[in-house]
C-alpha cells in the first residue's frame, strides 16, 4: 500500500504520463513473417520471369559432333594395353650401379629357402626341422642387426626368445630322433656343445 501512494506522489510530483506505448512498437511477429514472405514470394516470381538462354545452331552442330566422335571410339575394336602382343621389355642405363637388395628382402628369401628345404611333405610349415630351420634364418638376421645397433633393446629381446625357442626344438629332436638332430645342427652350423652336456638337478646344481 505505502509503494502504491509513493508511486504515485511520485509521478505526479515529476508530471510524468504513462500511457499506451506507441503502434509502431507493438508489431506482431506474425506480421513481420508475412511481409518477409510476401517479399521473398516477389523475388522468386522475378528470377523465375528472368530468360533463359536459348541453344544456338552451333552449338547443337558441337554436340552432335561429339556425341558422334564418342561413338566411334565407343564401337573401335582396339585392344587393351594390357594385351600386347611383345612382351615388356625391362630397360636399364648401362652406367646406372647396380642396387643393393634390402636386408628384409634378404631375410624372407633365406627364410622362405629354409622352408622349402627342410620341409617334411609339401604343406609342412610346423614339423621342428622347419621351424629350427627358419629360426635360424631369423637368429642369423637379428644377430647382424644387433652388430649394427646394438641398442635396439626390443630387437634383442626378440633375439633371445628365437634362441630360447630353438634350444627347446632341439632338446625335442634330441630325444626324439637324434640322426635328424645331428643332420640338422650340422647342416645349419649350431653349436650343441650346451645341449650334449648332462643336466644338473637340485637347488645347488648338485649332479643327481
Amino acid at each position: 500500500m505505502l509503494h502504491s501512494v509513493a508511486v504515485a506522489s511520485l509521478v505526479a510530483a515529476s508530471s510524468w504520463v504513462v500511457g499506451p506505448a506507441p503502434r509502431a512498437m507493438c508489431v506482431q511477429p506474425a506480421l513481420v513473417f508475412r511481409q518477409h514472405a510476401l517479399i521473398r514470394m516477389q523475388e522468386d516470381a522475378v528470377e523465375a520471369a528472368a530468360p533463359v538462354a536459348e541453344v544456338t545452331a552451333d552449338d547443337s552442330e558441337r554436340m552432335a559432333d561429339f556425341t558422334e566422335d564418342l561413338l566411334d571410339a565407343l564401337a573401335a575394336d582396339d585392344s587393351p594395353l594390357s594385351e600386347m602382343d611383345a612382351d615388356p621389355v625391362f630397360v636399364q642405363d648401362d652406367d646406372a650401379a647396380a642396387l643393393d637388395p634390402m636386408p628384409s628382402y634378404t631375410n624372407y628369401m633365406s627364410v622362405e629357402e629354409a622352408r622349402s628345404k627342410y620341409k617334411l611333405h609339401e604343406s609342412d610349415s610346423g614339423s621342428s626341422q622347419v621351424q629350427i630351420a627358419v629360426l635360424t634364418a631369423r637368429i642369423a638376421y637379428l644377430t647382424k642387426h644387433m652388430q649394427e645397433n646394438k641398442k635396439d633393446y626390443a630387437s634383442l629381446r626378440g633375439l633371445t626368445a628365437m634362441v630360447t625357442r630353438r634350444r627347446k626344438l632341439l632338446e625335442f629332436l634330441l630325444k626324439t630322433d637324434i640322426p635328424e638332430f645331428q643332420r640338422i645342427t650340422g647342416e645349419l652350423g649350431i653349436r650343441t656343445n650346451q645341449l650334449l652336456k648332462p643336466k644338473l638337478s637340485g637347488a645347488r646344481g648338485r649332479r643327481s
